[in-house]
């Protein structure tokens, strides 16, 4: 296998600058309505925003169509959960009075789990001061609550269990009604016309074991698409097979995690395809990790398509997407969201950056108040371009997972958008970044150098000294071991030796065949395994003896 030379430099600059992605794909049409209008006529409808705007009022902004509609997501009965209708409005921040109900009929809801039965007691809201007296619920607090300390409906009404993914700690448990996975579906939908309408296959690579994957399914089952489901964590769709899925589908959206279309696109090419001539997708769905600005960009350009922000929690569902202007959006009638100052609990200064807690308004099973997701998030401190009336933000990661790094405070989303700055430079999707206690280590496969990694890197974070290394092909993506996945079949306890094909003799060579590699390949990988050996005993001796300087 030919070996690239290594390449390391390092750095240290004052100064700060920020880039974001012009992300290509269709502009979508944006009509804009007043909050209590119930218009049929582009006129009227512009003549009531002008009226709300004029008042200082709210306004609603919908995607799509060539005439403003109210769309909202109404129920004027209880719901199967006994619980209060949730009507909600996808595209637009609510009234306040309305916010106010909505808020009060959340913690009345609340009240019927053991968690805040006792906590919520005789609480009422009738400003938004009431609210933020209300002591934070926290992570501990769920995972002390127990299965079922959540759950605010009775069992009967309850279709959907969930966990976190135990990423942060213990994980925590959600019980959801049909209605709480179809008002985030159809949030998500209105909120991207465009991207989910009849006739679209969306390639669902979310794990089924979160949300996501099921809102894509309801999405499309209420006829915003066709879905493929093929969970990305699941044996029997390896990712060649979801690569041939898209492939014979035509599938136009992938809906899954970031990293996702990064690995899809390197299978490809590894097989004589070109992303974005060979493929049909024109909309990355994407979520569950951090997808900065040089990330997103990058696979736009791979892929010849839109890239869209899901964020969310299992623990509160839908909390936003992204918009055509690339901003994040929070869907303020599904959660009411504060930016906080963690020592202090005010609210953070507007464009400031805070703790981000959830009130969900329009979870039944296991309704939240006042969560601290645990998140750091920057508020904008602009209007969108989109025009969309709603608060958007950066999320930069978990509190618990900021890194401090010789006197710099950084954050996942900080690292890996300079780390993918720096792939970009080498045409290249695939790095990864290690972080030492003298610097921070970028490791990239590169294709072609257009451009200074260092420089790139040095563009978002200045003042961090950083070693790039360029390594081989597979060494970071070892495409030929992916394209050796287990073939998986359905159980089987008995076999007919006397037809042809495999001969099993036990259960599990009945479950799944492991691919035998050849020689070469064997070898090909044995390699790639010592030199990453080599390298990560030397990085850790280099840690160890920093440790020890420290003493």
């Amino acid at each position: 296998m030919p070996r690239r030379a290594s390449r390391s430099r390092a750095f240290k600059k004052e100064g700060r600058c920020r880039c974001r992605a012009e992300l290509r794909g269709s502009m979508t049409v944006l009509r804009v309505v007043s909050q209590s209008a119930e218009a049929t006529a582009d006129g009227a409808a512009s003549a009531n925003n002008s009226a709300a705007a004029a008042a200082g009022g709210t306004a609603h902004v919908y995607a799509g169509g060539s005439r403003a509609v109210n769309c909202r997501l109404d129920s004027s009965t209880l719901s199967s959960a006994g619980c209060a209708p949730v009507t909600q409005s996808p595209r637009a921040p609510e009234a306040q009075d309305d916010l106010l109900a909505a808020l009060d009929a959340t913690i009345a809801r609340a009240r019927r789990s053991e968690l805040y039965r006792e906590r919520l007691a005789g609480v009422r809201v009738r400003t938004l001061a009431d609210v933020a007296a209300i002591p934070l619920t926290t992570r501990a607090d769920l995972q002390q609550a127990g299965v079922n300390g959540t759950r605010a409906a009775p069992l009967a009404a309850i279709c959907h269990y969930g966990e976190s993914s135990g990423t942060s700690g213990a994980s925590n448990s959600v019980w959801l009604t049909p209605g709480d996975l179809d008002r985030s579906a159809q949030a998500m939908r209105a909120a991207h016309p465009d991207v989910f309408a009849p006739g679209r296959v969306i390639l669902n690579r979310f794990p089924f074991m979160a949300a996501p994957a099921h809102l894509m399914q309801l999405i499309a089952q209420s006829g915003g698409g066709v879905a493929v489901p093929a969970g990305n964590i699941n044996w029997d769709v390896p990712f060649p097979r979801a690569l041939e899925l898209a492939q014979r589908t035509g599938a136009c959206v992938l809906a899954a995690l970031p990293l996702e279309p990064v690995v899809l696109g390197a299978l490809a090419r590894a097989r004589g395809l070109d992303p974005a001539r060979d493929l049909g997708f024109d909309a990355l769905f994407l979520g569950g990790a951090p997808l900065p600005p040089a990330l997103q960009a990058r696979l736009a350009r791979d892929w010849g398509a839109r890239v869209i922000e899901l964020y969310g929690s299992t623990e509160t569902m839908l909390l936003g997407t992204s918009c055509t202007a690339g901003a994040l959006h929070l869907e303020t009638t599904l959660a009411h969201c504060e930016v906080i100052v963690p020592e202090t609990g005010e609210p953070a200064p507007p464009g400031g950056e805070g703790r981000l807690v959830v009130t969900t308004l329009s979870l039944e099973g296991s309704p939240l108040v006042r969560f601290d997701t645990g998140d750091v998030v920057r508020q904008s401190r602009v209007p969108c371009r989109c025009g969309s009336l709603r608060p958007s933000l950066t999320v930069l990661g978990r509190a618990d997972e900021r890194l401090d790094l010789a006197g710099h405070r950084l954050y996942p989303y900080e690292l890996i958008d300079a780390g993918a700055a720096a792939a970009d430079a080498l045409a290249s999707a695939i790095f990864f970044i290690a972080v030492l206690p003298d610097r921070v280590l970028v490791r990239i496969e590169g294709l072609q150098a257009v451009a200074d990694p260092v420089a790139a890197f040095r563009a978002r974070l200045p003042g961090v000294v950083v070693e790039v290394e360029e390594v081989g092909p597979n060494e970071l993506l070892d495409v030929e071991m992916l394209s050796r996945s287990p073939r998986v079949y359905k159980p089987i306890v008995l076999a007919d030796w006397r037809r042809p094909g495999r001969k099993v003799l036990t259960v599990v060579e009945g479950m799944m065949e492991w691919p035998r590699p050849g020689w070469a390949e064997s070898r090909r990988w044995l390699t790639r395994k010592l030199r990453t050996a080599r390298r990560r005993r030397r990085l850790a001796r280099e840690v160890r003896l920093a440790a020890r300087a420290e003493r």
